[in-house]
């Protein structure tokens, strides 16, 4: 990914800093005009409206299934509705970063504002970064909003969990840990069979799934290909809005995520950027502070994993071989093979190497090699993501990838059972000192999370 992200530095032999202030003196304004809403017996149809004026419109879609015969109050749906299209900006908004963004229709006060100024910023970390473009978080953007701020009253009782599954280990592991918690549903977005699948080997029906249709406004492509800017977006803060749009919807009380504490660490060195902030804690927290204070206090979200590391979620996810044919990590494999609705591995990127690494820990390279058909640790071109995995480099790989002290925990692991090391791990015992592994690390709990104390029980109990 990272090698992806390189092209975006140089625009038709422009800098993409003179591109950058280009765009923003020629296209200063972007509008959300708001979103109109189709009300139909078993579902809702959103579609939003942004624009870059001068330059393009936009009209993302979301079809949200809803329980029949659910009563809900229309005002606070539609509160709900918009705060979900503040998380849709970033992915417009980054072609021109006009400094100003004007917000029609809701009236936002000094906290939203505050709130919304610091997503685009943390959550575009790496698109400004990757990019070379410096920004003042001061600065960067100023927002504008009118309209009225109604105050709801959500007399609504919700109960049941939603679990989202995005096709990982994860998901997957969160759904084991709960297996004994009765009256919950599965989240999926745009049908990914993986998902499916991976639900259902997990005991969830069909009938159990709610599935959203999201689908991005394509003419954001157009202009990426006529040298628009372009790069990363925090997508994980629109699923966190379009999940707990779902669970008003359908009455369900916890809106169940799989981010652990891994996803904490930065990207690059000595900074605060993070390919991962969407599904870090700081981002989980102003999550549940804002919907707590602007939509309703009765539906709380937050990740059941956040207590565990990445290689500790491997550790349990290990336990369970029914998964290893119903799991996919690669980012690359589903977008080669009918957008994400069938999916492989790609065997070329720093995720899979990932998974491979941690995976090889507990799991057998036959068994490894069976899922992945071939051993990732074998392959010289993987050199550079290893390396980044390590922490040798700048920065870590531009992907949902765990801590440095994980994979270097793994690796010096795997080097100490000795045998006939793969050329990855050769490469690392005659280049670097070999540190003795703290199997510590496999027990300790992070204790800032939001889990309550019931499912921090099984958590640990399923871990030990």
């Amino acid at each position: 990914m990272f090698i992806e992200y390189i092209a975006f530095l140089s625009v038709n032999g422009v800098d993409v800093m003179d591109k950058y202030n280009e765009f923003r003196l020629k296209y200063p304004d972007f509008y959300y005009h708001g979103f109109t809403i189709q009300d139909n017996k078993d579902h809702i149809f959103i579609t939003y409206d942004f624009e870059i004026k001068g330059l393009m419109r936009f009209n993302p879609t979301l079809k949200v299934p809803k329980k029949q015969g659910l009563k809900y109050d229309k005002s606070l749906l539609n509160k709900i509705i918009f705060s979900s299209g503040l998380a849709e900006i970033p992915s417009y908004w980054k072609a021109t970063c006009s400094p100003n963004i004007i917000i029609e229709g809701e009236y936002l006060d000094e906290y939203q504002i505050n709130w919304l100024k610091k997503l685009i910023y943390n959550g575009l970390g790496e698109f400004f970064y990757v990019n070379k473009i410096e920004v003042n978080e001061s600065n960067f953007v100023n927002i504008k909003s009118n309209g009225e701020n109604k105050k709801i009253e959500d007399n609504n009782e919700y109960d049941g969990y939603l679990v989202a599954v995005g096709g990982g280990k994860d998901s997957l592991t969160s759904l084991e840990i709960l297996k004994d918690i009765p009256n919950k549903k599965a989240f999926i977005i745009n049908n990914r069979k993986v998902c499916f699948d991976g639900a259902n080997v997990a005991g969830i029906k069909n009938e159990d799934i709610i599935n959203v249709e999201r689908l991005f406004d394509k003419k954001i492509i157009d202009l990426n290909n006529q040298g628009f800017l372009n790069g990363h977006t925090p997508i994980s803060s629109c699923i966190a809005f379009i999940s707990y749009l779902s669970a008003y919807l359908n009455g369900i009380k916890y809106v169940v995520l799989s981010n652990e504490s891994s996803a904490n660490e930065s990207s690059v060195m000595g900074t605060n950027i993070n390919h991962q902030y969407s599904k870090s804690l700081e981002f989980e927290n102003d999550f549940r502070s804002y919907t707590s204070k602007y939509l309703t206090n009765k539906i709380e979200y937050f990740s059941l994993l956040r207590p565990l590391s990445e290689l500790q979620i491997m550790k349990i996810f290990s336990k369970y071989p029914k998964y290893f044919n119903h799991f996919i990590s690669c980012n690359n494999g589903g977008k080669t093979k009918n957008i994400g609705k069938t999916d492989g591995w790609c065997n070329s990127c720093a995720k899979c190497l990932f998974i491979y690494i941690l995976m090889n820990n507990f799991v057998s390279e036959e068994e490894l090699v069976s899922i992945f058909k071939e051993n990732l640790l074998d392959k010289k071109q993987m050199l550079n993501y290893f390396l980044e995995l390590l922490g040798k480099t700048t920065n870590k790989p531009f992907e949902c990838v765990g801590t440095i002290d994980e994979v270097t925990y793994v690796v010096n692991n795997l080097i100490k059972k000795g045998g006939n090391l793969p050329y990855l791990l050769k490469y690392y015992k005659d280049n670097y000192t070999l540190v003795e592994p703290d199997d510590k690390i496999l027990t300790k709990i992070d204790t800032n999370n939001n889990v309550n104390e019931k499912l921090l029980d099984l958590i640990i109990k399923e871990l030990n």
